[in-house]
């Protein structure tokens, strides 16, 4: 039985950090905003629910997903930044 209960706990947190890393960049800010309330509502004090909304907001800021802002510098694809002098 527990074997089962941790096995299901491994599971969730996988399917949540791939559905997390997957989700469009406004989805995941939308989330790490609400995660302090969230975190409040489940009895949290004041001090954690803000610690976990800090590093909930600092985790979609700096996840990147292809395709969102991307112009056609193809910075994304060479490692280069977008204003490294090399404009058309």
């Amino acid at each position: 039985m527990i074997q089962t209960l941790v096995t299901l706990l491994i599971v969730l947190a996988a399917a949540g950090y791939s559905v997390w890393k997957l989700a469009p960049a406004s989805l995941r800010h939308k989330l790490a905003a609400q995660s302090g309330t969230l975190a409040r509502a489940t009895g949290a004090s004041e001090r954690t629910a803000r610690r976990i909304e800090i590093k909930a907001m600092d985790a979609a800021a700096n996840a990147s997903s292809c395709g969102g802002g991307c112009g056609p510098c193809k910075g994304c694809a060479t490692g280069q930044d977008k204003d490294d002098g090399a404009s058309a």
